[in-house]
């Protein structure tokens, strides 16, 4: 990729010219090792007037799909690193933008650069480029906000993308957690309807020729395996209505309670998901409390993000006692969802003036503790799943072969 380049020399002198290079990053390591110091760097015109071509009819629906695509966090995490990087080198925010926009790998994600440096160029500042595009979150913009109130925008930038990199870090280990039971269950009941639907109904007219009793193991499986044969669809309908209903019940505002508090009680899978939203909202409040965000603004977006009413409830409480006066470190202490710990850490942050710090620490902690019950778990349910998918095959092999072992034994 080509760049125009203007720099000053050591001696003062502006020096502008064309250097070729993977990214702004090598460009500006290029220019540094040649003892200049960048002060604009550009994509070359010839690479953005291929950008600004119009596409093909073929083209235009892949477009479209890549334009409804969700945004990866690990894009937005890159981009950010990159933005924060090219800042603290002296690149101005508009070129930066232009660059990354043509860099970043998200059709969708370099349109809404595009769309925020257009802004900008119209007079907006960053952060009001950023606001109402549902690429950037609220807790995002406010975060930039923050930072451009303060003078500190680069130091904003750097603090978000530490923070969209936490996230993205803490969601692969949740994501960890439940892939691997959940491809073995799936895969063990695909097993057992290949064995009930396909095997046990073969087995069962050759038994009906044998005139041999059967067990009352085979005449179980075989009832079962003639039920889901027949009605197979009722327990798909079943699993269809439940799943509706639970999506129902999350949706509306009076259920919804009922469904958060029992995802954080669930039986080996609650704790997990308890620390995960504990890990997400404490580094989401230390994140905004850092960045200048003001406390009661910082409340409301960190029970926002928690994606749980049960702990949503609770920041809520400590925004109203906050707006009163109160002591954040006094409230936790009164609300049952919050472990203890939480409720020491932020008083102690309130006391030393280190809030921000504290709430870290906790948010470390409780990344700390996922990890292990993630170990934890993991070393539970891989014996229990071996047990359970090789239950499944010798209640099957028995079921078959009993029988057959019996009538070779009549025959001799």
């Amino acid at each position: 990729m080509d760049f125009t380049y203007k720099a000053r020399a050591a001696d003062g002198r502006i020096v502008e010219g064309v250097l070729s290079g993977s990214g702004q990053d090598d460009v500006v390591g290029q220019l540094r090792r040649q003892g200049l110091f960048p002060i604009k760097i550009e994509i070359s015109a010839a690479r953005a007037a291929k950008r600004a071509a119009p596409s093909s009819g073929g083209s235009s629906l892949m477009h479209w799909i890549n334009m409804h695509r969700s945004i990866p966090l690990r894009d937005m995490v890159i981009f950010f690193r990159q933005l924060s990087a090219m800042i603290n080198a002296g690149v101005t925010l508009g070129n930066a933008l232009d660059i990354l926009s043509e860099q970043t790998r998200s059709v969708r994600l370099a349109e809404s650069i595009r769309q925020v440096r257009a802004g900008i160029d119209s007079g907006h500042s960053f952060s009001e480029g950023m606001r109402g595009r549902s690429e950037f979150s609220t807790l995002m913009v406010a975060m930039i906000a923050a930072g451009e109130e303060g003078g500190v925008l680069d130091k904003s930038i750097e603090r978000l993308a530490i923070f969209l990199d936490k996230q993205d870090e803490l969601r692969k280990k949740i994501v960890s957690a439940v892939t691997y039971p959940t491809a073995v269950i799936l895969f063990a009941l695909v097993i057992l309807y290949i064995l009930v639907t396909v095997v046990m109904p073969k087995f069962s007219k050759v038994f009906e020729g044998m005139n041999v009793e059967l067990p009352a193991m085979t005449v179980a499986v075989f009832k079962f395996s003639n039920w889901m044969t027949n009605f197979w669809y009722i327990p798909a309908v079943t699993i269809l209505l439940i799943m509706l209903i639970i999506g129902w019940m999350n949706k509306n505002k009076t259920t919804r309670p009922i469904v958060d508090s029992a995802k954080i009680r669930l039986p080996l899978v609650g704790d997990i998901v308890f620390k995960g939203i504990m890990a997400r909202s404490n580094r989401t409040l230390s994140s905004l409390v850092e960045s200048g965000v003001p406390i009661l603004r910082a409340l409301e977006m960190t029970a926002e993000v928690s994606d749980n009413a049960v702990i949503a409830k609770g920041y809520e409480t400590m925004r109203d006692a906050a707006r009163k006066g109160g002591s954040l470190g006094d409230t936790a202490k009164n609300i049952k969802a919050f472990p203890i710990m939480i409720s020491h850490m932020m008083k102690v942050g309130e006391e030393t003036g280190r809030l921000e710090e504290m709430l870290s620490k906790v948010a470390d902690w409780f990344e700390t503790e996922l990890e292990e019950k993630i170990k934890q778990l993991t070393s539970i349910l891989e014996p229990l799943l071996i047990i359970f998918v090789g239950g499944i095959v010798a209640i099957v092999a028995l079921a078959i072969f009993t029988p057959i072992v019996t009538a070779i034994q009549e025959m001799m």
